[in-house]
């Protein structure tokens, strides 16, 4: 009976076994391996050689800032060079009034 129910259900009952416990060893190798990477980096993070003060962890909000700067900048600038058209389009131009000011900045 037991051999009969072993022949039949052989590959039924050792591919999943066999499937499983290769995924539970990659798995637990992949987690021993990920910890102790964690605590190189810990490692590394901690002797890290800053340059000019600045480490890692602040250039994520520095470069933000910095990137936000150069776009106030630039579109300071933009709308510098667009004041020579101002109130000069064939379709909207007109002539101001003395005192009056620009359609825009």
């Amino acid at each position: 009976m037991i051999r009969n129910f072993w022949n039949r259900y052989k590959v039924v009952i050792v591919f999943p076994a066999l499937a499983f416990g290769s995924i539970a060893a990659d798995y637990s190798y992949t987690r021993q391996w990920k910890k102790a990477q964690l605590d190189h980096n810990k490692q590394q993070v901690q002797h890290a050689v800053t340059m000019f003060g600045i480490t890692r962890q602040y250039l994520w909000s520095v470069v933000p800032m910095f990137g936000f700067g150069v776009g106030w900048f630039l579109d300071c600038k933009e709308t510098e060079r667009m004041t020579m058209f101002r109130d000069k389009s064939a379709l909207y131009g007109r002539t101001l009034k003395e005192g009056e000011k620009p359609s825009w900045p």
